[in-house]
């Protein structure tokens, strides 16, 4: 299936996400509070600088611990797959800034529910962002600045993630070259931008020298360093890094968009007491909905509000996964 026909599919799973999901049959809702653990662990994904996604895990511990009224322990995996890992094994009772193609993992893998999605200026959507160090290369026309970030090839007149795709063609032009991804558990930094290669006719493995980064502040970095040329992440990244490089807005040209992506989201363990489910996803909305936790929030994962999500939502990403991996195998 070409990419750029799931725009209409991903837009009809967002409107199911921004309508949320049903409540199930009622299974578990004999449980009560008195079954409820005495702790439960809360992994979160290491999408961006290590440290400081430590730093703001503990309080948003003690703003969930605070509202169910149980112990919260926070942990930062090391890699996506060991956020996944901890929910299949037990170690996690609730994951969070679960990328799109790690909700499909959690859900089919590690036997988690889903029960939030992020929104970020009003919008479950997001795109992957191509940029480079490079402009003369990739870029048809001279660079945009909006707020201090340069933009081409019409990448800067876009609004939503709706007007993705954007400049594909100029996709064609990264072959050969060392390219930074973020982490094969990544949608934005590895899964959609490995597609795009592909219509270019370009092998994601064979076609560029892959470097994988470990987040998307750290793809924006490699290509800001020089250590590649080419670089995907999450629009915009860059900003997340403006703080260690100030120039970095006007160094790193964004140059292309995929087409949109279902955001990130919220997991939380099978095994868990219905009743506790409910208590962690409305308790997350509710600290989305105070002042100091929606700084925290957008700290964390530059989140907005988080909403009730059905698992229906990420069904474009579980087709283009069984999709790459079929490319992956010929």
């Amino acid at each position: 299936m070409k990419i750029t026909r799931w725009l209409a599919v991903v837009a009809a799973a967002a409107l199911v996400a921004a309508c949320g999901g049903d409540d199930g049959d009622g299974e578990g809702e004999d449980a009560t509070a008195d079954e409820w653990p005495e702790e439960i662990t809360l992994v979160f994904t290491p999408s961006s600088e290590q440290q400081q996604l430590v730093d703001d895990a503990e309080p948003l511990a003690e703003m969930l611990e605070e509202r169910i009224e149980i112990d919260v322990e926070p942990h930062v995996a090391t890699d996506y797959a060991g956020v996944i890992v901890a929910l299949e094994a037990g170690q996690a009772g609730v994951a969070g800034g679960l990328g799109p193609q790690q909700m499909v993992q959690a859900e089919s893998q590690a036997d988690a529910e889903l029960i939030l999605q992020s929104e970020r200026f009003g919008d479950v959507e997001y795109v992957t962002q191509w940029f480079t160090n490079d402009p003369d290369t990739y870029c048809d026309d001279e660079p945009v600045d909006v707020d201090g970030y340069l933009f081409c090839n019409g990448v800067d007149e876009a609004e939503v993630a709706a007007d993705g795709p954007i400049a594909e063609d100029a996709i064609t032009k990264v072959a050969g070259t060392e390219m930074a991804f973020v982490d094969q558990g990544s949608a934005s930094g590895h899964l959609v931008p490995s597609l795009q290669l592909f219509e270019a006719d370009i092998d994601p493995q064979e076609g560029v020298e892959p470097v994988f980064a470990g987040g998307h502040d750290n793809s924006v970095l490699a290509v800001y360093r020089g250590d590649a040329e080419v670089g995907v992440s999450y629009n915009d990244a860059r900003e997340d890094v403006a703080d260690q490089a100030e120039d970095v807005g006007q160094e790193v040209v964004v140059f292309a968009w995929s087409p949109p992506i279902p955001n990130d989201g919220f997991a939380v363990a099978s095994d868990l007491p219905e009743d506790l489910k409910d208590a962690i996803s409305e308790a997350l909305m509710d600290i989305a909905s105070t002042p100091d936790g929606q700084e925290l929030l957008n700290e964390l994962y530059n989140i907005d509000d988080l909403v009730p999500v059905d698992s229906e939502a990420y069904d474009p990403i579980r087709t283009l996964v069984s999709e790459l991996g079929e490319l992956l195998e010929d």
